[in-house]
């Protein structure tokens, strides 16, 4: 169930591509997919906007180093990135996988020099950790995918009038099962001290699992008005069933041109079949293998509609 409102060809490639949705949606699989392209980059999640907690983004943190037209505070800022100050910055979660590829794999200098040659926006803190990322890579079209920025596709599309953003969707069930998986080694907080506690582990993975996807489903209802030529809706489900037909209909929609190497993934993150070459098909119905009855009663009664309307029950 791939959705775009204006069905008319793109003649013009993408300023950048953003990759968003809930968590366990599979959008770590369409990174993989895009970045399988010969023009397109799509970076490691960064959280540069705003995480589940708003204040947690990179942005927020910046701002501390004031006006950026001041190159002595460019120069502090550069710092304070490639810091263990930075990496430790958070009481809840490491920081981001792309702030530590670039500390890892960018020089400082190189670094700081972008952002002097910049206009030292946020904007253009943004668009330098992504740029990095594809000038790597070698590849036209920079992109970034953290799911969270799903809340912030306003300011995306503001930022970028020819960004194409791709909002991953999955039935929430299937995504409350593959993130009690997931969250049962985890050793951030709050998840270490829950996973002690089994039934309350899984009360809080459901209602988390429940708000995200209310919100997800409020953003999508606006967004596919408000930006009909830069946003597109794509169910897991049909991606993992049929690949070939959706990824050759996303390449329309992002004006790039399908590559059948595109088709050539493994399944990837902590799912039942990790390292499995091809694409996963009964990750679609996987969960219901897995679901409490109970768990599966809370989401039909918080969701028949909504279900109903991305085709989850009939």
């Amino acid at each position: 169930m791939s959705q775009r409102v204006v069905d008319q060809p793109i003649t013009t490639l993408p300023e950048a591509i953003f990759i968003v949705g809930v968590s366990r949606s599979g959008t770590s699989l369409m990174r993989k997919i895009l970045n399988a392209s010969d023009k397109i980059a799509i970076s490691w999640e960064n959280h540069f906007l705003g995480h589940l907690i708003a204040s947690e983004g990179a942005r927020h943190r910046f701002r501390k180093f004031g006006d950026l037209l001041n190159d002595d505070n460019v120069r502090r800022l550069t710092d304070y990135i490639y810091s263990d100050e930075f990496r430790k910055s958070s009481r809840y979660r490491d920081v981001s996988t792309q702030w530590r590829w670039i500390t890892e794999r960018i020089d400082k200098e190189d670094f700081l020099r972008r952002i002097l040659d910049s206009d030292r926006s946020e904007r253009a803190l943004f668009t330098i950790m992504m740029r990095v990322f594809a000038d790597t890579k070698g590849k036209l079209i920079m992109g970034e995918k953290t799911p969270a920025h799903v809340r912030y596709v306003s300011t995306i599309l503001n930022w970028f009038p020819e960004g194409r953003v791709v909002h991953m969707i999955r039935d929430p069930r299937g995504i409350f099962v593959s993130e009690l998986r997931r969250r049962k080694n985890a050793i951030t907080v709050p998840y270490r001290h829950l996973k002690r506690f089994k039934f309350i582990f899984k009360i809080y993975i459901m209602l988390q699992t429940t708000i995200v996807w209310i919100e997800s489903i409020h953003h999508y209802r606006n967004y596919k008005k408000l930006y009909p030529n830069n946003y597109y809706l794509l169910r897991f489900e049909d991606l993992v069933k049929e690949p070939a037909n959706q990824i050759d209909r996303l390449c329309d929609f992002l004006g790039v041109d399908f590559q059948n190497k595109m088709l050539d993934q493994f399944v990837v993150s902590d799912g039942f079949q990790a390292g499995q070459n091809g694409f996963d098909s009964q990750a679609a119905d996987r969960w219901r293998k897995h679901i409490d009855p109970w768990i599966n009663s809370w989401f039909l009664l918080c969701f028949r509609t909504a279900l109903k309307e991305f085709g989850y029950v009939d």
